[in-house]
């Protein structure tokens, strides 16, 4: 399954890291004192060999004797997990009373040499085995002492529970440290997001590159891409409008031309050239009234309430001098929301300015936020649009009057907007103005809020 989330990867990282980390000091420490500790019991277990070697002596038959004088008690007591036994070919063991009835079973090492082993001794002892081979007084002997290890491991046991504790704790202090270094690591990313929602506002155009240095390569490219959108945006507003003013003037004259009376004997020839014209001159005057709806706004940036729409209403204002255009604004609609200026400047542009078209002298605007969604309503006191017309009006190039400015295009393009933003609008009869009434609504969760 793969890992989306960073701080998860990088916490599923370190708890593996942790968890081999300790089990490889759990058994190395382990090793190392169960080691230690055999060490120290062999060595005890060499000083009681020399011992025995020095209490031993021979009688006149060669056979050895053991001197048990100032002999450790603890070799005396039945099963105490500390034994002896002295071996010499031809003669009986002699072994310590701990021993019982029973023997070491051991290979004799060759002379001068010693060994140790692990075996099983008295009661299923685990024993750690001496054996050296020795010639005293001519006769060769071997000794064997051996010690019980239970006590040793069961230590060990012990410490392997206590570090297995404290392994534990560190192990989540050590996680919970994590978890606020990945908390503070991941700091500049939620600066970074704050910033990414403020370019959505438009409270800035670039995003700020006083971050670490892992991840100021993205920031460098996301502000060279939005140069670039930005640049390019400008650029095609700027063409389109020049290609407009550009083809106008050619335009003119061929809708001149279509006048002319040389093609009075041609009449469908010269119907043909005016029709063409007459809608070309229509497009390209929707889209200069398009780009003086767009103003000289930055590309890209979100919509300010009263700059906005106040220069729109200016412009609209001029090009209807004898209509009235009145804005109500709610009284807690914010400055500034997260929808491209562009976006609804050409949507309301289209709609006011249909307004404007048709209105006898008012057209009434009002804004309101209610339920996280922007609402408009924009109504005229014109002659409205019966119930067959109404469905009719967002049909791209549909003109409900041949005779009336425009295009067709406006109102589709309107709904178009509106889709883009999940919204949606109704067009019915004014109750207040008489006319037509438009209105529309936008989603604005999910977005960035509103300032």
């Amino acid at each position: 399954m793969k890992v989306e989330s960073l701080q998860l990867r990088l916490g599923l990282g370190l708890l593996l890291s942790l968890i081999a980390v300790f089990i490889i000091l759990w058994f190395l420490i382990s090793h190392s004192i169960r080691s230690l500790t055999e060490d120290y019991v062999l060595s005890h277990l060499q000083h009681d060999t020399e011992t025995l070697l020095a209490k031993v002596h021979f009688d006149d038959k060669k056979k050895p004797l053991l001197d048990k004088t100032k002999l450790d008690v603890i070799y005396q007591r039945p099963f105490s997990g500390h034994y002896y036994q002295i071996n010499q070919a031809g003669t009986p063991r002699l072994r310590s009373r701990s021993l019982w009835d029973q023997d070491l079973e051991f290979n004799t090492p060759i002379s001068g040499q010693a060994i140790s082993l692990h075996t099983i001794g008295p009661e299923q002892q685990p024993l750690l085995l001496y054996v050296a081979s020795y010639i005293k007084s001519g006769a060769r002997i071997t000794i064997a002492v051996a010690e019980d290890l239970s006590p040793i491991e069961h230590d060990v046991e012990r410490f392997q529970h206590y570090f297995a504790l404290a392994a534990l704790l560190a192990f989540l202090g050590l996680l919970t440290l994590q978890r606020w270094l990945l908390k503070y690591s991941f700091q500049p990313l939620e600066k970074l997001k704050a910033e990414v929602q403020k370019l959505e506002r438009g409270s800035i155009d670039k995003l700020s590159q006083n971050v670490p240095t892992e991840i100021k390569p993205l920031v460098v490219e996301v502000n060279l891409l939005l140069s670039l959108m930005a640049e390019r945006l400008q650029r095609s507003r700027n063409t389109l409008g020049d290609l407009a003013h550009a083809l106008k003037t050619p335009l003119t004259l061929l809708r001149q031309l279509a006048e002319d009376e040389s093609l009075s004997d041609n009449d469908h020839i010269k119907k043909t050239l005016s029709l063409q014209t007459d809608k070309m001159l229509r497009l390209i005057s929707h889209s200069l009234k398009r780009a003086r709806l767009a103003g000289e706004g930055p590309a890209g940036s979100t919509f300010s309430i009263h700059e906005d729409i106040a220069a729109l209403l200016d412009t609209l204002q001029h090009m209807h001098k004898d209509k009235q255009f009145e804005f109500i604004p709610s009284e807690t609609l914010p400055d500034r929301l997260p929808l491209d200026r562009e976006d609804m400047l050409e949507l309301l542009g289209n709609l006011l300015d249909n307004a404007g078209k048709w209105a006898r002298q008012h057209i009434r605007f009002t804004l309101c936020i209610n339920e996280n969604k922007l609402r408009c309503t924009i109504e005229d006191d014109g002659p409205g649009v019966d119930q067959t017309n109404l469905k009719l009006l967002t049909r791209r190039g549909l003109r409900l009057d041949e005779n009336a400015d425009g295009h067709g295009l406006g109102l589709s393009i309107v709904k178009d907007i509106i889709h883009q933003y999940s919204g949606n609008i109704h067009f019915s009869k004014s109750g207040t103005t008489g006319g037509l009434q438009v209105s529309f609504e936008i989603p604005l969760s999910g977005r960035a809020s509103v300032t």
